[in-house]
């Protein structure tokens, strides 16, 4: 067979010597010659070749740039590096960047250069073919992957031992978690089963391990205490010889557009309290993930640029950003807690509350806002408020902002909206907070408000609560459940007054007051996947105090190997990473350390928390987390009072 070989080379001398070689190699050749890339490049175009000799430094390009061009407009052609003989690294470097092989000039004759052309040759044929079969695998892949989405179906196993499971990337989004987030055990299945398909879920595992035969069972979960989905499950036994193990392989379809088809299951599949959700709990959970983790960024990356050196143009201008920080924050709270409206339940987390930490952000936030719409804000707050109270700050937060959010969507332009927070009943016992609202509405009147009140609490589909709506409905809800009142009293003319009456406890008088500020060395662990997150979390935490010392893990597995060698006073943990997740590296790290953990999340759930606190993990906080909230849970955690 003819080898059709192009050489671009501008020395005569290398030309003449590679001619000599490849004929006393007796190898059938048609040699071609051009003395630049772009004519070297021109001839491919109009002739076959099969491989090029490529030097690297030519009439008009030299060095790695070569190979890149030739590359970007001959990729399907192999091509043999020549490079000079002190320039062997270039060589190597050709071969990673593409290149089947190099030789360096002076150091080959005419047997070494037959065989690298043959290899070459070999190698490019070999690599296509591998390319192209790994198209189709992908191609098929997808497809399987595609199929497996639109019939809602996806495989698992389990190990009989210790019941460790894998799930498919569907599984886990059955269940709300976003692909691989941890790693499932047959616990993890069970505690999402409907706790009157329970007992015929247990006895269908215990039944498909025992006889070793196939097995069926339909049944239902609960996610969120509101979303109810029916699955079907099948399971045999199967011995996996390569790893010498005895598994439970099975498969899990989500069958509940064919129970809800039925029109007989409808009621039952869905508790009297649950709602229907227009977007997959998956898909949400992701949405929620992608936009928290950035935002948490974003709010480290400006507390570090409060801490520079600033005009007072740059002051407003970051003043500005925090506040559409705030805004986009609430905003996505309100969307992600659309759920609250039928929930049975909300899990509350109520712990000590600096009153100033809220309003400081929620000041600035309407600040800004009631100046671009011409609006006056006056925001009093009494002297008599407590500085500490105890509360679920994130919902009494949203509450607060709701209604002023409201009252500047429904006020008029150029009008003045007045809004006061007291403090009502005895400080030394469990007293209240009382905010009111006032402006002079021109959309709504407080007769409406309390109709699409009454009206939420029939409404099962959250598409037909009327448009700007749902921050008044979602505060209402909230306020029920923090033991709360919410009130729309009409006043004068078209003034409203909107009035949340929270019971807030009070902190028990301590004699060691927590600092602000670490009192001594203080070092802590980050383990965090993202890298402009953990970036800017290492740079807020060292710039908070001199004694704190930072250390970083892109992720669990390398967290637990630095807690084996090290000790820590804290470790931030991000719960979702791959490799090794937060919940499994918390199990390592209490199985020989006490040290205080932090858990960090994009995704809030009731069923996280209960796994962090059955870990052992101290705290909870979700992302974007404020500088301030953060140095104090930290302090809680760290400080010891001395004697």
């Amino acid at each position: 067979m003819n080898t059709n070989i192009l050489i671009i080379e501008d020395n005569p001398a290398d030309i003449a010597l590679i001619e000599a070689y490849l004929k006393d190699a007796a190898l059938k050749h048609t040699l071609y010659k051009s003395d630049s890339l772009s004519e070297g490049l021109a001839f491919l175009r109009e002739f076959n070749i099969d491989l090029v000799l490529l030097d690297l430094k030519l009439v008009d390009t030299e060095g790695f740039k070569t190979l890149q061009l030739f590359r970007e407009k001959a990729p399907d052609i192999p091509v043999i590096v020549l490079t000079g003989f002190k320039n062997e690294i270039m060589g190597i470097q050709s071969v990673r960047a593409g290149a089947q092989d190099f030789l360096v000039k002076g150091d080959f004759d005419s047997r070494s250069l037959a065989r690298t052309i043959r290899y070459s040759l070999q190698r490019f044929e070999t690599q296509a073919k591998l390319q192209e079969k790994a198209k189709e695998l992908s191609k098929s892949e997808r497809r399987n992957q595609l199929a497996h989405q639109i019939a809602r179906f996806g495989k698992w196993e389990m190990d009989i031992v210790n019941n460790a499971m894998k799930w498919d990337d569907e599984i886990f989004r059955f269940f709300g978690f976003l692909p691989h987030s941890f790693e499932p055990t047959l616990s993890d299945y069970l505690k999402y089963v409907h706790v009157e398909d329970r007992e015929k879920v247990d006895s269908f595992f215990e039944e498909a391990i025992k006889d070793g035969q196939p097995h069926s069972v339909e049944h239902r979960i609960v996610i969120e205490n509101t979303i109810v989905k029916y699955l079907q499950i099948k399971a045999q036994v199967n011995f996996d010889d390569q790893v010498n193990r005895i598994l439970v392989v099975g498969v899990v379809q989500d069958i509940s557009e064919i129970k809800m088809g039925n029109g007989k299951e409808d009621a039952a599949a869905q508790p009297a309290d649950a709602i229907p959700f227009p977007l997959e709990r998956g898909l949400l959970s992701e949405f929620n993930f992608n936009l928290r983790t950035p935002l948490a960024t974003l709010t480290s990356f400006l507390y570090l640029l409060e801490k520079t050196d600033l005009s007072a143009q740059q002051e407003n201008l970051v003043d500005g950003l925090k506040t559409s920080l705030d805004d986009l924050s609430f905003a996505l709270n309100n969307w992600l807690n659309m759920a609250i409206l039928k929930e049975g339940r909300i899990e509350l987390k109520s712990r000590e509350v600096a009153i100033d930490d809220i309003l400081k952000s929620l000041k600035n936030a309407f600040k800004i806002r009631s100046q671009n719409t011409g609006r006056e804000f006056d925001f009093e707050v009494s002297k008599q408020l407590p500085p500490v109270v105890i509360t679920d700050e994130e919902k009494f937060s949203q509450i607060l902002y709701n209604l002023i959010e409201t009252a500047i969507r429904n006020s008029d332009d150029d009008s003045r909206i007045e809004a006061s927070l007291q403090s009502k009943g005895d400080k030394k016992n469990n007293g209240s907070l009382h905010f009111q609202i006032s402006f002079v509405n021109r959309t709504i009147s407080a007769g409406r408000i309390n109709d699409i009140l009454e009206e939420a609490i029939n409404i099962n589909d959250i598409s037909k609560i009327q448009s700007g709506s749902l921050p008044l409905v979602i505060s209402s809800k909230l306020a029920t459940e923090l033991g709360g009142a919410f009130k729309i009293i009409p006043k004068s003319g078209k003034m409203i007054s909107l009035v949340f009456e929270h019971p807030a406890g009070m902190p028990a008088q301590t004699a060691f007051p927590i600092p602000e500020f670490p009192q001594a060395p203080l070092h802590i662990l980050l383990v965090e996947d993202h890298d402009l997150h953990r970036l800017a979390t290492k740079r807020m935490l060292t710039s908070w105090s001199d004694l704190v010392s930072v250390e970083l893990a892109e992720n669990g597995k390398q967290a637990v190997e630095k807690v084996r060698k090290k000790n820590y006073d804290l470790i931030l943990l991000d719960l979702h990473m791959p490799i090794m997740n937060g919940i499994e590296a918390a199990i390592k790290i209490r199985s020989s350390s006490k040290v205080p953990i932090i858990a960090l999340t994009a995704n809030e759930s009731k069923q996280e928390q209960e796994r962090c606190t059955m870990v052992g993990i101290n705290d909870y906080v979700v992302k974007p987390i404020r500088p301030e909230l953060l140095f104090s849970r930290i302090m809680q955690e760290v400080f010891v009072p001395k004697h």
